[in-house]
C-alpha cells in the first residue's frame, strides 16, 4: 500500500516567515509575495511542521548561465541577496507566479525523484507548452531537519524553470520516491538511497 500524506497548509511560525521585496524589471513591478514562505502540518507517525523557503533561482538564474558576457549584463538586471548575485529571468518569475506554490502544495500526490542522494536533492516538474512545443518546468528542493526546532522541517526550493533539453537519461532512471517517505527520512537524518 502506498503511503499518502495530507496536507493542511499554514500561515508559517512569525520566526521563520522569508519574504523578497518587490522588485523592477524593465519597466515591469516584480511582486513576489507567491514567494513567501508558507507551512503545512503532516503526519509521519506523528505531526510535524514543514517551513516551505523559495531561494532567487525562482525568479532569476546564476551570472555564469547567461548567454552574455557578464560585462554586459546590464546593472538594473543583477539580483543580490546576502549570499550571491544573479541574473532576473522573466520567464522563471512567470512560471513561479503561474505554477510554483500550486506545485509544491500539490508535492504529496506528484512524482518525485531523487536528483541527487549525496545533497538530498530532488526533482519534481510539470510539462508546459512552449513555443507550440513541450517542455518541462523543474522544480529542485531538498528537505531537512530544522535544527533550532524540534518536530519541524526545512523544504526549501532551491531552484525551478524550464529544462531546455528534458530530463537526463540519469534523471528518467532516478529512484520515484514519495514525499511523505522523504520528511520521515529528512526527520531521522537518513539520505534516500537510489
Amino acid at each position: 500500500m502506498a503511503e499518502s500524506l495530507k496536507l493542511e497548509v499554514l500561515d508559517p511560525p512569525a520566526d521563520s516567515r522569508h519574504r523578497f521585496a518587490p522588485i523592477r524589471y524593465n519597466e515591469d513591478d516584480w511582486d513576489l509575495t507567491h514567494l513567501d514562505s508558507f507551512a503545512f502540518k503532516a503526519d509521519i507517525g506523528f505531526e510535524v511542521t514543514v517551513v516551505v523557503i523559495f531561494s532567487c533561482h525562482c525568479f532569476s538564474h546564476s551570472v555564469r548561465w547567461d548567454t552574455r558576457p557578464q560585462s554586459e549584463i546590464p546593472e538594473a538586471e543583477i539580483y543580490r541577496d546576502d549570499r550571491e548575485e544573479s541574473v532576473l529571468d522573466p520567464l522563471r518569475y512567470h512560471l513561479s507566479k503561474t505554477l510554483l506554490r500550486e506545485l509544491v502544495i500539490a508535492l504529496p500526490s506528484r512524482h518525485i525523484i531523487v536528483a541527487n542522494v549525496k545533497s538530498r536533492n530532488f526533482l519534481t516538474w510539470e510539462m508546459q507548452a512552449k513555443g507550440g512545443k513541450q517542455s518541462i518546468y523543474a522544480v529542485f528542493f531538498d528537505v531537512e531537519k530544522d535544527q533550532r526546532r524540534g518536530q519541524r522541517l526545512i523544504l526549501r526550493v532551491q531552484s525551478a524553470y524550464l529544462l531546455d533539453q528534458g530530463l537526463t537519461r540519469r534523471q528518467k532512471d532516478a529512484k520515484k520516491v514519495r514525499l511523505v517517505t522523504l520528511l520521515k527520512a529528512a526527520y531521522a537524518g537518513r539520505t534516500i538511497n537510489p
